[in-house]
């Protein structure tokens, strides 16, 4: 039986997609995209918010989320 993974922070996520990744070829399904897009909300905002406002963060995030991957996770 496999643990829970507990993902606290962004070393644990990228930990969680790498194992992922290596276990099989579909693993980047609906669930980890959203995982990933609000991961990279938060540390958008963390650095950013002085900057952005939360929807262009979002907005950011998304966009940036979907160019992962369709260049780095589908090519």
């Amino acid at each position: 039986m496999t643990q829970p993974t507990t993902i606290q922070n962004t070393g644990d996520l990228l930990g969680f997609l790498a194992r992922q990744a290596e276990s099989r070829k579909d693993w980047f399904g609906f669930l980890q995209q959203r995982m990933t897009a609000v991961t990279l909300a938060h540390e958008i905002a963390r650095h950013h918010a002085h900057q952005m406002t939360p929807d262009a963060v979002v907005e950011y995030a998304l966009a940036l989320n979907n160019a992962i991957y369709n260049k780095i996770i589908k090519a």
